[in-house]
């Protein structure tokens, strides 16, 4: 299923995929986050996102196919 939602971001450009990957980080990404000071959570989260979003759309997905 998530090799599906990542060919189907990457290549038709699907942002409703890209938030399905996303969402499913999200659980570990809010148990991760409780190890950084209050203050910087937010921000963190956010820089997250944008990265996670740089390799969805990035990642090598030809032998996915």
């Amino acid at each position: 299923m998530m090799a599906e939602l990542l060919v189907q971001a990457q290549q038709q450009h699907d942002q409703e995929a890209t938030l399905h990957i996303l969402e499913s980080f999200t659980p570990k990404i809010k148990a991760s986050l409780l190890q950084v000071p209050a203050e910087h959570r937010e921000d963190l989260k956010q820089e997250l996102y944008v990265k996670m979003i740089e390799v969805i759309q990035h990642f090598d997905t030809s032998e996915m196919k």
